[in-house]
């Protein structure tokens, strides 16, 4: 039965690997991206439901200690998978997004030409999410990091525009530029372990009695990884990718700014500061110092740059970026409420930024408007689209009865912990101030995000209060307007509209009764931190 354990991971990429040479080899292929194909459909969306069916049974029925060494690099170095708390709720989310973002991408995708070949980068990205939800280790989580630009690559150059290969182009120079980075994490982790290997081991895998020898050393050696895994997490100053790819559909950038890539980055220094490193290790140094206040910045520049910001999905970016570091904030507070805090953001991020992302998306398969000050009154044509938006929008927000609230309140109790703990124990002055600083950064966001998220619905909803017949701002450095044909303003159709539906579902749901999640959580965090 171990060998399920390879399923969620190699089926994506085999048979993305599949369509891809049946489009460009096979005479099956051939229509597949001039007119709708529900082969095509019916291939992609039964290939996602299957894997995402054999990664829920894997995390509901294996253990933590259950592993399997895939094959072996050289030395100790092996392509290892298990899934153990952390992983589980990785894998959970993609499970539950990736059938829903497949069904969404159908109806924006109807229109469009090459879509085997979307598709096919669409199943493959899906594999190696997986991989790096499963790895065992940190050289198979490295791997499969890697195999992540080589597969959204083709998915953010899909347009073919000159702005398309553009930010193609910086999305893969700033992604190997952070790998190397990363690797050398890699190298000092396995040197300084205890087994030798770069095995995930809860409360780090390092030798302490060698690693304090070198300690500023590592402590370096850590902040360069943290950063360099940082760049797919849209860490400030290494963010500057993320905006630009949202001249891709929207079916990736939405996995890109909720589920796959920035997610993955994140989870990659949550492995990299609670099972190599530790926080035994690191905690109350100078690197916690200097990470958390790299996670503080990001927030404030992110949310500062959502609210400047008149076009819409960038706009969703720039909230992303300052999103990602609540995450990253929220673990590197190097608690075990820290952890669980982020984990739980982790979650409900996915959530509302998918729905947020599908939101705007369906308005420009509707209408093609893309910008701000276009929206003016469309919450009458659009009531359920809108009316999802801004559920997600509240949530985002961080008001009481919806998801983000939870997650944005523990993430508050932790960083004012951390404060509160270090003044009373006498620890660094640094560290206690900067938990404080942490929780005002926190309120500043939440009013900034108030105002970047609600603009949208207040236009939408009420354009009486808007200035009439407000032109763009001059600004020749705004994105030109997406070339789609104008379309009657209508709700879109079931494809669309079921997952953001259920997507608000379950926003509510969290808001209202999120015991059970945090509770499992916070006993990941007690193992972890």
């Amino acid at each position: 039965m171990y060998g399920l354990y390879i399923v969620p991971a190699l089926l994506p990429i085999f048979g993305g690997l599949v369509l891809l040479c049946v489009n460009h080899f096979g005479s099956a292929g051939k229509d597949f991206g001039k007119k709708k194909s529900l082969g095509l459909e019916a291939y992609v969306l039964g290939l996602t439901l299957v894997n995402s069916l054999v990664l829920a049974w894997l995390i509901l029925h294996f253990g933590h200690g259950q592993r399997l060494v895939l094959f072996r690099l050289f030395g100790n170095l092996t392509v290892m998978f298990c899934l153990d708390g952390m992983g589980k709720v990785f894998a959970g989310i993609i499970s539950f997004l990736w059938p829903l973002a497949v069904l969404y991408s159908f109806e924006y995708m109807r229109n469009e030409t090459r879509k085997a070949t979307f598709f096919s980068y669409y199943l493959m990205t899906y594999g190696v999410t997986a991989g790096i939800a499963m790895a065992g280790n940190m050289t198979t989580l490295y791997l499969f990091y890697e195999l992540l630009t080589l597969v959204t690559f083709p998915l953010v150059l899909y347009p073919m525009t000159r702005e398309a290969a553009q930010a193609s182009r910086r999305y893969l120079y700033y992604s190997i530029g952070g790998a190397a980075f990363a690797f050398i994490g890699l190298v000092f982790i396995m040197s300084f372990s205890r087994s030798g290997t770069t095995e995930f081991i809860a409360g780090g895998a390092l030798d302490l009695t060698r690693a304090f020898a070198r300690k500023n050393v590592l402590l370096f050696v850590y902040v360069l990884a943290f950063f360099g895994f940082g760049v797919k997490a849209a860490l400030f100053p290494c963010h500057g990718w993320l905006p630009r790819a949202t001249v891709a559909p929207t079916p990736v950038t939405a996995l890109l700014h909720a589920v796959a890539v920035v997610k993955s980055g994140a989870f990659a220094i949550l492995r990299l500061t609670y099972f190599s490193f530790g926080t035994t290790f690191l905690r109350g140094t100078w690197a916690q110092w200097v990470v958390l206040c790299a996670a503080m910045l990001t927030i404030v520049y992110g949310s500062t740059m959502a609210v400047k910001e008149a076009h819409w999905k960038r706009r969703l970016a720039y909230s992303t970026i300052s999103n990602l570091s609540y995450i990253l904030m929220g673990a590197v507070m190097m608690s075990p409420l820290g952890l669980a805090a982020a984990l739980s953001h982790m979650v409900f991020h996915a959530l509302m930024k998918i729905c947020s992302f599908f939101c705007a998306g369906a308005v420009m398969h509707q209408t093609g408007k893309t910008h701000i000050y276009e929206l003016d009154g469309l919450a009458k044509q659009m009531p359920l689209t809108f009316a999802c938006f801004t559920a997600a929008s509240l949530s985002l927000v961080g008001i009481p009865g919806f998801a983000g609230f939870i997650s944005k309140w523990n993430i508050a109790r932790a960083a004012f912990g951390l404060g509160l703990n270090k003044a009373l124990a006498g620890g660094e002055k640094s560290l206690s101030w900067l938990g404080f600083i942490a929780v005002a950064v926190l309120l500043y966001s939440a009013l900034m995000t108030a105002v970047y998220m609600l603009t949208v619905v207040v236009r939408a909803c009420f354009p009486q209060i808007c200035p009439e017949n407000e032109m763009p701002p001059k600004n020749k450095n705004l994105p030109k307007k997406e070339t789609r044909s104008a379309k009657k303003s209508l709700d879109p159709n079931l494809f669309m509209l079921a997952p953001l539906v259920i997507f608000v579902v379950l926003i509510l749901a969290f808001g209202i009764h999120s015991q059970p999640l945090m509770k499992l959580l916070l006993e990941i965090g007690g193992e972890a931190g």
